[in-house]
């Protein structure tokens, strides 16, 4: 299966979830004719073990621009989601003069990154993630050959509910029993939704991944969703956990290997609404809060390679979040979750380097 090098095409995959999150993002632009990458068996190693071959079975498309978004639950990522879509959907391809083609979800790039089960793509069953056709299959199938650039908003969290390879109820009922450390080394939190080195590694021949890295304040993540996984305390371990796991995939996909450029980015979301600031009706709070968000629309855009970098309607869906940690835990509970805040010192959020 040959995939055009004329093809253009932009995903916005949407994952997201806990207190500090990921948001992802891939993009490809010039790669050379026909190069296809070795992957070396072991996933958890960087990005520094692809090789390239001169096999010409996974041809590289021309231009790919993939946005993903990836994290934990309770990053206000379903405030974030819109402002990303409202974003692509401004911007127009200054080679064609072609706008962006935005899409909400693509059953094709679910089913080959998430299904557990079904028929689709001509398979009878979901072969594993990084399976080589597989890959092709969904590439081909999510990048028309129309002379745009396709966004596909993809919405899933770390940990998340739902059908997935390996389910968040499986998981969850063991990690409740978990420390955060255990949960960040197990196979089944690796795997949940989908793992992130398999990927990385396998779509990453076609495009460059870039990662937007969201994070919000520990104890208001945990505030967020205080009544899963049987209440805050094992839930805030699972959120630790993937943290964990999430923290030491990005130290280890700072730059792509073969551009040299940035792989992720991060977005602290706390400081787009007005409460971080200060008070709505007060003029100076107010100010402060609406430039973070322009700078917020301004950093991601250039991050991504979007041309557009201003959008005056990319917030008319927000709404600060009136979640206080300090009102709905008790001095117990909240003692116990400030040193888990704590433990994550140095880990969460990830550190950003000059390149």
């Amino acid at each position: 299966m040959k995939i055009s090098r004329d093809a253009k095409f932009a995903i916005a995959l949407s994952m997201i979830g806990l207190s500090t999150t990921f948001r992802g993002i891939i993009q490809v632009d010039n790669m050379d004719d026909g190069a296809s990458y070795n992957v070396d068996d072991d996933y958890m190693k960087p990005d520094k073990h692809l090789k390239a071959t001169k096999a010409n079975d996974l041809p590289v498309p021309h231009s790919i621009l993939r946005s993903r978004k990836l994290g934990v639950e309770g990053t206000m990522h379903h405030g974030v989601e819109p402002i990303i879509a409202t974003l692509a959907a401004n911007q127009v391809d200054p080679e064609t003069g072609k706008s962006y083609a935005v899409h909400s979800k693509s059953k094709d790039l679910r089913y080959g990154l998430f299904a557990p089960t079904g028929s689709r793509l001509g398979f009878d069953e979901p072969p594993p993630m990084d399976d080589p056709e597989l890959v092709k299959k969904v590439i081909s199938s999510i990048c028309p050959n129309d002379g745009r650039k396709h966004i596909i908003i993809e919405a899933a969290s770390f940990p998340c509910g739902g059908k997935f390879r390996v389910s968040r109820g499986s998981g969850s009922h063991a990690w409740r029993q978990m420390s955060p450390e255990a949960i960040a080394n197990s196979e089944m939190a690796l795997e949940h939704p989908m793992n992130l080195y398999k990927f990385y590694n396998a779509y990453s021949k076609f495009v460059d991944v870039k990662f937007i890295a969201l994070h919000r304040p520990f104890l208001e993540t945990i505030a967020s969703h205080r009544t899963w996984d049987t209440g805050p305390i094992p839930h805030s371990n699972i959120i630790q956990g993937f943290l964990i796991l999430h923290s030491r995939f990005l130290e280890k996909h700072y730059t792509d290997t073969f551009t040299g450029k940035r792989v992720w980015t991060l977005v602290q979301v706390e400081k787009l609404s007005v409460k971080y600031h200060g008070l709505w009706h007060n003029r100076k709070d107010r100010r402060q809060a609406l430039d973070a968000r322009k700078d917020m629309i301004r950093d991601v855009a250039t991050f991504l390679g979007w041309p557009e970098t201003r959008c005056k309607s990319c917030f008319s869906s927000w709404r600060d979040s009136t979640t206080d940690y300090s009102q709905v835990f008790d001095t117990e509970i909240l003692e116990i979750l400030t040193e888990h805040e704590k433990s994550l010192s140095g880990v969460w959020p990830p550190a950003e380097r000059h390149i």
